[in-house]
């Protein structure tokens, strides 16, 4: 497989972000590019303004050959798809994420994808990760360490006007999720954003902690695999508590 990976690209692509962000980073002594890991984390409203960061932060200053895995949606658009591809982005389709795993490439996977994007109010900072197991399963079948990372400033750069429940709950939105086609489509409805009240988004400093590494080269079975993943959340929960104590340390007037 062929990655599209620009280093330049995505460093002018991100500047004007990393200027009006300002992104901290914190944890960067557990970022090893001598040694591939899969990078797990929160994914924020959207997921359009900090994982390109993100990715640049881990690819222009770490050196880290990272390949975010990202919804199926994004590669139905050509010129959408094309800028996805420069940011070294693949369609999470399980064998693409295996050959890039054979030719030893870090994984980006933000396991709540669609649904963890299409927040809806009061869901800010939640992992919505279903009964997803497949990117740990991936991980323990090419011996990748797991670093979990916690994002902070994403969910708070709109406020929602329409939540996305107003519409999936309508009865005549229901009746049209009864067309299969229109349903797969749609996922039942979880991939149907929330809509904003302002289309520019709030001038909020971001935070990233990236924390210790972790092999789960222990893990036997399907329980084990459960709990570790329940404990991999509270990880990242804890991770943002600490940032947005970080946050209020740094910005004690305005957080």
């Amino acid at each position: 497989m062929q990655l599209g990976h620009d280093a330049k690209w995505i460093k002018r692509f991100t500047a004007l972000s990393k200027l009006y962000f300002t992104p901290t980073f914190l944890g960067a002594e557990h970022i090893d590019a001598s040694k591939p890991a899969m990078y797990v984390g929160n994914h924020s409203i959207y997921g359009v303004f900090d994982s390109p960061i993100i990715v640049d932060y881990l690819f222009n200053e770490h050196k880290v050959a990272v390949v975010s895995i990202a919804d199926h949606s994004h590669f139905y658009v050509p010129l959408w798809r094309e800028i996805f591809k420069k940011f070294g982005a693949i369609d999470g389709v399980r064998e693409y994420v295996r050959e890039v795993m054979r030719q030893g490439y870090s994984i980006l996977v933000f396991p709540g994808g669609g649904r963890e994007v299409s927040k809806h109010e009061g869901e800010q900072y939640q992992l919505i990760w279903k009964e997803r197991y497949g990117f740990l399963k991936l991980a323990q079948e090419f011996q990748y360490d797991i670093v979990p990372f916690a994002a902070l400033g994403g969910d708070e750069l709109f406020e929602i006007g329409l939540d996305a429940k107003t519409i999936t709950d309508n009865k005549y939105f229901k009746k049209l999720l009864k067309i299969p086609k229109l349903d797969q489509l749609l996922r039942h409805g979880e991939v149907i954003p929330s809509l904003p009240k302002n289309v520019i988004p709030k001038r909020l400093p971001f935070y990233f902690q990236f924390l210790a590494r972790q092999s789960i080269a222990h893990i036997q079975t399907q329980e084990q695999l459960i709990e570790y993943r329940e404990q991999l959340q509270y990880t990242i929960y804890n991770g943002i508590e600490t940032l947005k104590q970080q946050r209020h340390l740094d910005h004690p007037e305005r957080f």
